[in-house]
């Protein structure tokens, strides 16, 4: 093997070695819930009072039918 071969794989075996440093510890502290259960509470109610006016629900019946109104469909060659 010549030298630059050599100088590559020694390369690329200690940046194995610092990878595998790298991710054998415990990993970041992940922050603990702040959060409070009565506002969340709160949060839910107000969710579930407001979501009708937020995302109204689409219309349905019998004489609703999607697509372009009569006459502007697209036009063929």
């Amino acid at each position: 093997m010549d030298s630059e071969a050599k100088k590559a794989q020694e390369l690329q075996a200690e940046g194995t070695r610092e990878f595998e440093r790298a991710i054998a510890g415990p990993g970041p502290v992940m922050p603990r819930k702040q959060a409070d259960p009565a506002e969340d509470a709160d949060l839910s109610l107000a969710l579930e009072n407001t979501f009708p006016a937020s995302d109204p629900i689409a219309a349905t019946s019998a004489e609703t039918i999607s697509g372009a109104p009569a006459g502007h469909a697209p036009q063929k060659d």
